[in-house]
């Protein structure tokens, strides 16, 4: 593969290819560290109005160290000793050939630094991505704008205008609480398993399970019309358990609302892999997670393997 690189600032960076699961905890020593100093949420422009509720999520539900949402503008005055830094961060590459497309990796990433730089305005001197240190990463499912015009997303409010398949206040809510939980444990995670925890699947078994619609989407790497879905007999044909239809804006306000936990399924798609959880809306707890090493829309066999899960309960 051939790297391809773009610059727009030091935070706009497209890295090397690295492959990360959906939820993947590395580097864990430097843990400890960043407990004592503060983490930095970086987005556009955190005062703004849409970005209200993203930044309350934020404040709200990290409590491993201090907090601050801040402008992507500011990150590197903010670099030092102990603290970190949430950004979303893009892997673009292309290969050999003058006829392929690009394909990019867009994740939520947990990183700090080693310590060697020191910012000075006057300098001039912009952080070198080499002392970075990446300590968590968290896929997301980007749609064919993001895919392929990635740096547009730093442009947008943190909510990326819809460009984002996995993501909402409430969804980024309840990564958070799922992120604290496994950086407490301070052991290295890999997310490219299937698990799923047998506790709540007894409580699964007799609710509803939340779904957003755009796992009915016929997505393309190679196309932005997103109109073709997916005959709802053609994925849900076999599934004997109760489940709801909804879009990300009303499963987001379940999550945020309901007054009782709900299920909900997530489906995120990356060039590669493909994941499908169910998390707790109340904890944050992803208590499924169903991992293919092939980068396919949503099928039928997605939730058959989750009921075949639930029947083992």
């Amino acid at each position: 593969m051939k790297l391809k690189t773009t610059f727009l600032h030091f935070m706009l960076i497209i890295l090397p290819v690295i492959s990360f699961g959906q939820i993947a905890i590395t580097n864990v020593g430097e843990i400890a560290k960043i407990k004592n100093g503060t983490t930095f949420f970086a987005m556009s422009n955190p005062a703004s109005p849409k970005a209200a509720a993203y930044v309350e999520a934020i404040k709200k539900n990290w409590t491993l160290s201090k907090v601050e949402c801040i402008k992507y503008t500011e990150v590197e005055k903010n670099i030092a000793p102990n603290n970190s830094f949430v950004t979303i961060t893009a892997n673009m590459t292309s290969s050999n050939s003058t006829t392929a497309s690009t394909e990019t990796h867009i994740y939520l990433e947990l990183w700090t630094t080693n310590g060697k730089y020191t910012y000075d305005p006057k300098k001039r001197k912009h952080f070198n991505q080499a002392d970075k240190i990446s300590i968590a990463t968290l896929e997301l499912f980007g749609d064919f704008t993001a895919q392929n015009y990635p740096s547009s997303l730093y442009k947008m409010d943190y909510g990326a205008d819809g460009h984002l398949e996995n993501w909402s206040s409430g969804i980024l809510a309840n990564y958070i609480q799922q992120l604290t939980i496994l950086l407490n444990k301070g052991e290295i995670h890999e997310a490219k398993t299937t698990f799923y925890n047998k506790d709540e699947f007894k409580k699964l078994a007799s609710e509803t399970l939340f779904i957003p619609d755009y796992v009915m989407t016929k997505f393309s790497k190679n196309a932005d019309d997103e109109s073709k879905k997916f005959d709802t007999k053609e994925i849900f044909d076999g599934y004997n358990l109760t489940y709801k239809l909804l879009s990300l804006e009303e499963l987001n306000d379940k999550i945020l609302n309901n007054p009782t936990p709900i299920y909900y399924l997530l489906f995120i798609k990356t060039i590669n892999d493909k994941f499908i959880t169910v998390t707790n809306s109340k904890t944050g707890e992803i208590v499924y997670s169903e991992y293919s090493g092939s980068a396919s829309n949503f099928k039928s066999s997605d939730l058959k393997e989750l009921q075949k899960a639930l029947q083992k309960k």
